[in-house]
Parts: structure tokens; sequence; C-alpha cells
């Protein structure tokens, strides 16, 4: 009898052991639990513009918060990101500082929670042989930019007091032949690719950002759902968390970085990938504030530049198209 009993003791001692391990476990996040599968929407293919999270996803950040991600590229035709996010078809989306507003003016339930390039890599170059140095050089010259550019352009000349009238417009593409020849001495575009370009074919360029003279706009916007807010703020915590722990890492190792993105593609080139990285870092990590942060201030100057050129009908209310209380909340962690 006494040792029936001593028996049912221990058996009730281990019981209770087992169950004070699993509470545990679970109070300190290490207890089983299911992975969520995320679905991000880039704005592009495949490129080192996204490393940071290929690098969350190779490192294991994601895999640490409990996430299997799918990084997806864009393609011309597909849905855009803000519409893949708020079908569902995508958690998160990568957009144009530009774009989100657009989107937001046209009543899409979206909210951005971080910004990857603190300056925007909108950029003018020339040919350093040109003396081109700074905008007032533009005038009289053919400058070859596209749309998505102009709003830009104009805003910088508006804020040195110059007419845009001044330029010549020429017509725009991917083709540079145009500019090495001379012919167009100004072209536009992403400072980590088409001067990447130019440098890659040997050629020295100046490279001129609106940034500079006072025309102040992030780019790479990372945007959720409204929806997604409400009903799983943690999900947006982790995910948020470990992208910007893989943007550290990228930044800190860029080479490595580099050879995590070409995995992502086979057919991208290492030179032109590791250039464009290393074009692209001292606008994501400018020492100012953290990566991805975001200010109240630079959302009304993008808002006010894009009213002004009326790309924008009426005015937004910048405090519910974007929160810095997730980027706040991966700091603390």
């Amino acid at each position: 009898m006494t040792g029936s009993r001593s028996t049912h003791r221990w058996k009730l001692a281990i019981a209770v052991s087992l169950l004070l391990l699993v509470a545990l476990g679970a109070e300190n996040g290490t207890g089983a639990q299911t992975p969520e599968t995320v679905t991000v929407q880039l704005k592009w293919h495949h490129q080192t513009q996204f490393a940071g999270n290929y690098v969350a996803d190779k490192k294991g950040f994601y895999a640490k918060e409990k996430l299997v991600v799918e990084n997806r590229p864009w393609k011309v035709g597909a849905p855009s990101p803000a519409e893949q996010v708020v079908s569902g078809a995508a958690t998160f989306g990568i957009t144009s500082h530009t774009q989100f507003l657009v989107d937001r003016g046209r009543g899409v339930p979206v909210v951005a929670i971080a910004a990857i390039y603190q300056k925007s890599p909108v950029g003018f170059f020339a040919l350093k042989r040109s003396g081109i140095k700074h905008p007032k050089d533009f005038t009289g010259k053919a400058v070859a930019f596209a749309p998505t550019h102009e709003m830009h352009l104009r805003a910088v000349m508006k804020r040195l007091g110059l007419d845009f009238a001044s330029v010549r417009r020429a017509p725009y593409s991917f083709d540079l032949t145009p500019f090495y020849k001379g012919e167009v001495p100004v072209w536009a575009g992403y400072v980590m690719n088409q001067p990447v370009d130019a440098r890659l074919a040997g050629h020295e360029v100046t490279v001129i950002f609106p940034d500079d003279y006072g025309v102040h706009t992030y780019d790479d916007i990372i945007f959720t759902s409204e929806d997604v807010i409400r009903r799983n703020p943690a999900l947006v915590e982790r995910w948020l968390r470990a992208t910007l722990r893989g943007w550290r890492h990228a930044i800190e190792n860029p080479e490595e970085a580099c050879e995590i993105t070409l995995k992502a593609d086979p057919t991208l080139k290492r030179d032109k990938q590791m250039a464009m990285l290393l074009a692209s870092i001292p606008l994501i990590h400018t020492g100012q504030y953290p990566i991805g942060w975001m200010t109240r201030e630079v959302w009304e100057e993008a808002m006010e530049i894009m009213l002004e050129q009326k790309i924008l009908s009426r005015s937004l209310a910048v405090e519910k198209a974007y929160t810095t209380r997730f980027l706040e909340q991966a700091a603390r962690r």
C-alpha cells in the first residue's frame, strides 16, 4: 500500500513538472508553434534592392520569428503590390513613396510600416567630362526622364527658382547610347541602376540627388493592409523585426548579402548586383535615423509636392497613411 502511494505521488510530481515546463515554454515563446506563412509582393524582379528580405530568410531571422516567407517578384501586367495586399494575395508589399500616396488618395486601405530608402534613389546623372554638377546646369540642355522622375525634377527646379520649361525633354529608355555619345547630357534614373550601368561600361558620372537640394522623399515603402494590422499586429511586428535585422546584416556584410541575392535568381550578374547594393547602402543607412524610420515632415513634404503638381487632387491625413508603431516595437527587442 505504501509503495503504491509513493508511486502515485512520484507520477503526480512528474506530471506537475511537465505541465510547468510546458507553461514556461509557452510563456517564453519556446513552445511548439505552427509557423505562419507570409507573402511579400516586391515592386520589381529579384535584385539587391531587396537584399535585406533575402538575408532575413536565408540567415533564419524569419524562422526565429516562426514565419515562412515568400518574397515574390513583380511582373509587368500583374496586379500592383497594393492591389495584391488588399485582396489578401500578399501580406506585405513594397512600392514607391509616390505610388503609395496615390493609392491612399484613391482610398486604398494600406498603411506604411517602414521606408527602406531614407533618401530617394531617384537622381539625375551626367558624364563627368560634361562639367554638369548642379541642377542649374540643366538649363538649355536635353534631359531624358520618365514620368516617375518628373515630379522630382520639377520640385528641385522650383526649389532653386529655375524654369522647368528651360530643359528640353528627350525620349527616355534604358538604352544609354545617346547619353554615352553626349547627345543627351543628362539622364534620370534610380542611382543604383542606370548610373551603375554607366560606370560598369567604363564611364565616370556625376550624380545629382534632388534630396541634396531640399526635395525629401522616401522610397521602397513597406506596407500592409489596415485589416492585417487590425487582425494580427503581432505578425506585423515579428515580420518587420526580422526584415530590419536582415537589412542590418546586409549592410554590414554586403558581399554575403549579394551572394544570397544571386541564389534568388541565378541569371543575375554579380558585378551589377554588388554595385547596386553598394550604391544603395548610403541611401538606406544614412546615419540620421534607424533603418526603416519615417518622419511626419517627410510624409507631409512628399504630399505637398504631389499636391503642387496635381498628382494628388486633395490633402491626405498622413497620420493615417503611415505608422512608426511597429518600428518602435521592433527596436525594443
